[in-house]
Protein backbone atom coordinates (compact mmCIF):
# COMPACT_ATOMS: atom_id res chain seq x y z
CA UNK A 1 0.00 0.00 0.00
CA UNK A 2 3.11 2.50 0.62
CA UNK A 3 3.64 2.14 -2.79
CA UNK A 4 -0.18 2.99 -3.86
CA UNK A 5 -0.59 6.28 -5.38
CA UNK A 6 -4.40 7.65 -5.94
CA UNK A 7 -4.39 9.20 -9.42
CA UNK A 8 -6.65 11.97 -9.88
CA UNK A 9 -7.44 12.86 -13.85
CA UNK A 10 -10.72 11.44 -14.41
CA UNK A 11 -11.87 10.42 -10.98
CA UNK A 12 -14.46 13.51 -10.79
CA UNK A 13 -15.91 15.57 -13.10
CA UNK A 14 -13.49 18.05 -14.43
CA UNK A 15 -11.99 18.95 -17.45
CA UNK A 16 -11.90 15.54 -19.34
CA UNK A 17 -15.19 14.15 -18.04
CA UNK A 18 -16.90 17.56 -17.13
CA UNK A 19 -20.41 15.22 -17.01
CA UNK A 20 -19.36 12.11 -14.67
CA UNK A 21 -20.14 11.82 -11.54
CA UNK A 22 -18.14 12.85 -8.82
CA UNK A 23 -19.27 10.86 -5.40
CA UNK A 24 -18.31 7.06 -6.73
CA UNK A 25 -14.38 9.13 -6.53
CA UNK A 26 -14.89 10.77 -3.76
CA UNK A 27 -15.77 8.00 -1.75
CA UNK A 28 -13.32 6.12 -3.19
CA UNK A 29 -10.53 8.33 -2.45
CA UNK A 30 -11.79 8.26 0.88
CA UNK A 31 -11.83 4.71 1.36
CA UNK A 32 -7.87 4.63 -0.20
CA UNK A 33 -7.11 7.09 2.37
CA UNK A 34 -8.46 5.00 5.24
CA UNK A 35 -6.95 1.80 3.67
CA UNK A 36 -3.54 3.50 4.10
CA UNK A 37 -2.61 5.42 0.69
CA UNK A 38 -0.70 8.33 1.60
CA UNK A 39 0.23 9.84 -1.99
CA UNK A 40 -2.32 11.50 -4.63
CA UNK A 41 -1.36 13.01 -7.83
CA UNK A 42 -2.70 15.75 -9.45
CA UNK A 43 -2.55 17.89 -11.89
CA UNK A 44 -3.94 21.91 -11.72
CA UNK A 45 -5.00 21.82 -15.69
CA UNK A 46 -7.50 19.13 -15.05
CA UNK A 47 -9.58 20.76 -12.69
CA UNK A 48 -10.17 17.87 -10.45
CA UNK A 49 -7.96 19.21 -7.43
CA UNK A 50 -11.30 20.93 -5.66
CA UNK A 51 -12.63 17.18 -5.17
CA UNK A 52 -9.01 16.30 -3.49
CA UNK A 53 -9.41 18.91 -1.30
CA UNK A 54 -13.11 17.98 -0.02
CA UNK A 55 -12.57 14.39 0.73
CA UNK A 56 -9.39 15.45 2.59
CA UNK A 57 -10.69 17.69 4.68
CA UNK A 58 -13.59 15.29 5.52
CA UNK A 59 -11.35 12.68 6.25
CA UNK A 60 -8.97 14.32 8.55
CA UNK A 61 -6.06 13.36 7.48
CA UNK A 62 -2.58 15.16 7.95
CA UNK A 63 -0.44 13.04 6.22
CA UNK A 64 -1.27 12.48 3.38
CA UNK A 65 1.36 13.86 0.31
CA UNK A 66 0.93 15.30 -2.75
CA UNK A 67 2.76 15.14 -6.24
CA UNK A 68 1.68 17.71 -8.91
CA UNK A 69 2.02 18.36 -12.59
CA UNK A 70 3.81 20.77 -14.25
CA UNK A 71 4.05 20.89 -18.20
CA UNK A 72 6.13 22.75 -20.04
CA UNK A 73 7.39 23.14 -23.91
CA UNK A 74 10.72 22.10 -24.62
CA UNK A 75 12.82 24.98 -25.42
CA UNK A 76 10.66 27.52 -23.47
CA UNK A 77 13.10 30.47 -21.89
CA UNK A 78 13.34 30.27 -18.16
CA UNK A 79 11.13 32.90 -17.73
CA UNK A 80 7.96 30.96 -19.62
CA UNK A 81 9.17 27.78 -17.93
CA UNK A 82 9.62 29.57 -14.37
CA UNK A 83 5.86 31.16 -14.90
CA UNK A 84 4.37 27.83 -15.82
CA UNK A 85 6.34 25.90 -12.93
CA UNK A 86 5.43 28.30 -10.06
CA UNK A 87 1.69 28.56 -11.81
CA UNK A 88 1.17 24.51 -11.33
CA UNK A 89 2.69 24.79 -7.64
CA UNK A 90 0.46 27.77 -6.01
CA UNK A 91 -2.70 26.76 -8.06
CA UNK A 92 -1.77 23.01 -5.89
CA UNK A 93 -1.52 24.76 -3.17
CA UNK A 94 -3.81 26.56 -3.00
CA UNK A 95 -6.79 24.27 -4.46
CA UNK A 96 -5.68 21.55 -2.03
CA UNK A 97 -5.07 23.80 1.00
CA UNK A 98 -1.65 22.48 1.50
CA UNK A 99 1.53 25.10 1.89
CA UNK A 100 4.09 22.03 1.12
CA UNK A 101 4.27 19.53 -1.76
CA UNK A 102 6.09 16.66 -2.20
CA UNK A 103 6.93 16.66 -5.53
CA UNK A 104 6.48 18.20 -8.67
CA UNK A 105 6.32 15.69 -11.54
CA UNK A 106 7.66 18.11 -14.61
CA UNK A 107 6.49 16.77 -18.27
CA UNK A 108 7.69 17.84 -21.56
CA UNK A 109 4.41 19.65 -23.17
CA UNK A 110 5.01 17.95 -26.45
CA UNK A 111 1.62 19.42 -28.17
CA UNK A 112 3.09 23.34 -27.57
CA UNK A 113 6.93 21.87 -27.97
CA UNK A 114 7.39 24.42 -31.35
CA UNK A 115 11.17 22.96 -32.48
CA UNK A 116 10.71 19.25 -32.87
CA UNK A 117 14.35 18.44 -33.64
CA UNK A 118 14.51 19.33 -29.64
CA UNK A 119 12.39 16.25 -28.73
CA UNK A 120 15.54 13.92 -29.90
CA UNK A 121 18.11 15.97 -28.89
CA UNK A 122 19.41 14.48 -25.67
CA UNK A 123 21.40 17.59 -24.16
CA UNK A 124 18.51 19.81 -24.81
CA UNK A 125 16.12 17.48 -22.70
CA UNK A 126 18.61 16.85 -19.92
CA UNK A 127 19.20 20.97 -20.03
CA UNK A 128 15.09 20.96 -19.37
CA UNK A 129 14.70 18.75 -16.77
CA UNK A 130 17.99 20.44 -14.96
CA UNK A 131 16.34 23.86 -15.27
CA UNK A 132 13.47 23.03 -13.87
CA UNK A 133 14.60 20.94 -11.05
CA UNK A 134 16.07 24.85 -10.37
CA UNK A 135 12.83 26.50 -10.57
CA UNK A 136 10.98 24.29 -8.28
CA UNK A 137 13.95 23.99 -6.03
CA UNK A 138 13.70 27.94 -5.63
CA UNK A 139 9.73 28.04 -4.90
CA UNK A 140 10.67 26.74 -1.52
CA UNK A 141 7.27 24.79 -1.24
CA UNK A 142 8.51 21.24 -2.92
CA UNK A 143 10.74 18.71 -1.44
CA UNK A 144 11.33 16.90 -4.86
CA UNK A 145 11.26 16.91 -8.19
CA UNK A 146 10.44 13.87 -10.74
CA UNK A 147 11.15 14.17 -14.48
CA UNK A 148 8.27 12.64 -16.65
CA UNK A 149 9.11 10.48 -19.84
CA UNK A 150 7.92 10.04 -22.77
CA UNK A 151 10.70 7.97 -24.49
CA UNK A 152 13.67 5.88 -23.31
CA UNK A 153 15.87 8.66 -24.70
CA UNK A 154 14.39 11.48 -22.92
CA UNK A 155 14.46 8.80 -19.63
CA UNK A 156 18.39 8.39 -20.48
CA UNK A 157 18.92 12.18 -20.20
CA UNK A 158 16.71 13.25 -17.59
CA UNK A 159 18.52 10.47 -15.23
CA UNK A 160 21.99 12.52 -15.46
CA UNK A 161 20.02 16.31 -15.22
CA UNK A 162 21.22 17.74 -11.68
CA UNK A 163 19.07 17.57 -8.78
CA UNK A 164 16.01 15.66 -10.16
CA UNK A 165 15.16 12.95 -7.78
CA UNK A 166 13.61 10.78 -9.82
CA UNK A 167 11.62 9.80 -13.15
CA UNK A 168 8.29 8.67 -14.15
CA UNK A 169 6.82 7.39 -17.61
CA UNK A 170 4.11 5.38 -18.53
CA UNK A 171 4.67 1.81 -17.53
CA UNK A 172 2.22 -1.40 -18.21
CA UNK A 173 2.16 -4.33 -20.55
CA UNK A 174 1.70 -2.51 -23.73
CA UNK A 175 4.94 -0.38 -22.82
CA UNK A 176 7.16 -2.28 -20.88
CA UNK A 177 10.74 -0.37 -21.44
CA UNK A 178 11.09 1.47 -18.20
CA UNK A 179 11.92 -1.98 -16.89
CA UNK A 180 14.86 -1.70 -18.91
CA UNK A 181 16.47 1.26 -17.15
CA UNK A 182 15.17 0.02 -13.51
CA UNK A 183 19.44 -1.34 -12.88
CA UNK A 184 20.66 2.09 -13.89
CA UNK A 185 17.55 4.10 -11.95
CA UNK A 186 18.70 2.29 -8.82
CA UNK A 187 22.58 2.78 -9.47
CA UNK A 188 21.86 6.44 -9.60
CA UNK A 189 19.83 6.98 -6.26
CA UNK A 190 16.58 7.74 -8.13
CA UNK A 191 12.92 6.70 -7.32
CA UNK A 192 10.74 5.61 -10.75
CA UNK A 193 7.57 6.08 -10.64
CA UNK A 194 5.01 4.25 -12.33
CA UNK A 195 2.17 5.65 -14.41
CA UNK A 196 -1.08 4.48 -16.86
CA UNK A 197 -0.68 0.68 -15.50
CA UNK A 198 -3.57 -0.14 -16.77
CA UNK A 199 -3.19 2.30 -19.87
CA UNK A 200 -6.78 4.33 -18.85
CA UNK A 201 -8.20 1.12 -18.15
CA UNK A 202 -7.59 -0.30 -21.72
CA UNK A 203 -5.42 -3.33 -20.30
CA UNK A 204 -8.26 -3.95 -17.63
CA UNK A 205 -10.54 -4.85 -20.07
CA UNK A 206 -12.33 -8.67 -20.22
CA UNK A 207 -14.51 -10.02 -22.78
CA UNK A 208 -17.37 -10.93 -20.32
CA UNK A 209 -16.89 -7.46 -18.71
CA UNK A 210 -15.28 -7.76 -15.77
CA UNK A 211 -12.09 -6.22 -15.18
CA UNK A 212 -8.72 -7.78 -15.38
CA UNK A 213 -5.91 -6.21 -13.22
CA UNK A 214 -3.62 -8.78 -13.80
CA UNK A 215 -1.60 -6.46 -16.02
CA UNK A 216 -1.34 -3.95 -12.52
CA UNK A 217 -0.38 -7.11 -10.66
CA UNK A 218 2.90 -7.10 -13.12
CA UNK A 219 3.51 -3.82 -12.55
CA UNK A 220 4.05 -3.98 -8.99
CA UNK A 221 5.59 -7.31 -9.53
CA UNK A 222 9.09 -5.36 -9.00
CA UNK A 223 10.19 -3.54 -5.74
CA UNK A 224 12.22 -1.41 -7.21
CA UNK A 225 9.29 1.29 -8.52
CA UNK A 226 8.45 3.48 -5.66
CA UNK A 227 5.05 4.52 -6.74
CA UNK A 228 2.27 3.42 -8.88
CA UNK A 229 -0.16 5.95 -9.66
CA UNK A 230 -3.81 4.40 -10.79
CA UNK A 231 -6.88 6.70 -11.19
CA UNK A 232 -9.80 4.74 -8.94
CA UNK A 233 -13.27 5.66 -9.91
CA UNK A 234 -15.37 3.63 -6.86
CA UNK A 235 -14.84 2.19 -3.83
CA UNK A 236 -15.04 -1.13 -6.17
CA UNK A 237 -12.48 -0.31 -8.15
CA UNK A 238 -10.22 0.61 -5.14
CA UNK A 239 -10.86 -3.21 -3.57
CA UNK A 240 -9.97 -4.46 -6.88
CA UNK A 241 -6.55 -2.64 -7.32
CA UNK A 242 -5.47 -3.32 -3.44
CA UNK A 243 -6.67 -6.93 -4.10
CA UNK A 244 -4.46 -6.96 -6.94
CA UNK A 245 -1.30 -5.04 -5.78
CA UNK A 246 -1.47 -7.30 -2.48
CA UNK A 247 -0.83 -10.22 -5.42
CA UNK A 248 2.10 -9.18 -7.56
CA UNK A 249 2.81 -11.91 -10.78
CA UNK A 250 6.67 -13.56 -10.86
CA UNK A 251 9.59 -11.56 -10.74
CA UNK A 252 11.13 -12.97 -14.04
CA UNK A 253 8.13 -11.91 -16.48
CA UNK A 254 9.52 -7.98 -15.86
CA UNK A 255 12.74 -8.05 -17.46
CA UNK A 256 11.97 -10.50 -20.24
CA UNK A 257 8.38 -8.77 -21.37
CA UNK A 258 10.53 -5.74 -21.42
CA UNK A 259 13.17 -7.01 -23.70
CA UNK A 260 10.80 -8.68 -25.80
CA UNK A 261 8.26 -5.57 -26.39
CA UNK A 262 12.20 -3.94 -27.86
CA UNK A 263 12.69 -6.52 -29.97
CA UNK A 264 9.47 -6.67 -31.59
CA UNK A 265 8.88 -2.70 -32.43
CA UNK A 266 9.39 -1.10 -35.84
CA UNK A 267 12.05 1.39 -36.39
CA UNK A 268 9.21 3.64 -37.42
CA UNK A 269 6.42 4.12 -35.05
CA UNK A 270 3.75 6.44 -35.76
CA UNK A 271 3.27 9.99 -34.86
CA UNK A 272 1.40 10.60 -31.59
CA UNK A 273 -0.23 13.34 -32.91
CA UNK A 274 2.21 16.07 -32.12
CA UNK A 275 4.38 15.70 -35.48
CA UNK A 276 7.05 14.21 -33.71
CA UNK A 277 7.51 9.95 -34.32
CA UNK A 278 9.26 8.71 -30.81
CA UNK A 279 12.02 6.66 -33.08
CA UNK A 280 14.54 6.99 -29.86
CA UNK A 281 12.22 4.36 -28.40
CA UNK A 282 13.72 1.94 -30.36
CA UNK A 283 17.43 3.21 -30.09
CA UNK A 284 19.81 0.72 -28.56
CA UNK A 285 22.47 3.69 -28.22
CA UNK A 286 19.63 5.07 -25.81
CA UNK A 287 19.58 2.37 -23.19
CA UNK A 288 21.77 1.19 -20.82
CA UNK A 289 23.96 -1.77 -20.83
CA UNK A 290 22.59 -5.02 -20.08
CA UNK A 291 24.36 -7.75 -18.64
CA UNK A 292 24.27 -11.24 -20.46
CA UNK A 293 21.91 -13.49 -18.99
CA UNK A 294 24.33 -16.45 -19.56
CA UNK A 295 26.82 -14.68 -16.95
Amino acid sequence: MDRLCFGTSTFVAGRLRPEKESEPGMAALHAAVSAGVRLVHSNPKLGTQWAVRRVLDSASTADVSHLVKAEVPLGADLATMRSRIMLAIEESCTNLGVDQLRAVTVEIDLKRTQDQALLVNSQAVMEFYANAAEVVRGSGRVSQVIAYCHSPAHLAAASLAEDVHGVAAQYNVAEPWPALFLDDIERRGLQFVGMSPLRRGTLAAHPSGAADLTPLRWVVTEPRISSVVITMSSPRHLRQVIKAVRSPLEAPSVHELASAWLNAQHRHASPEGTGWSPADRLLSSYLPAQEDPRD
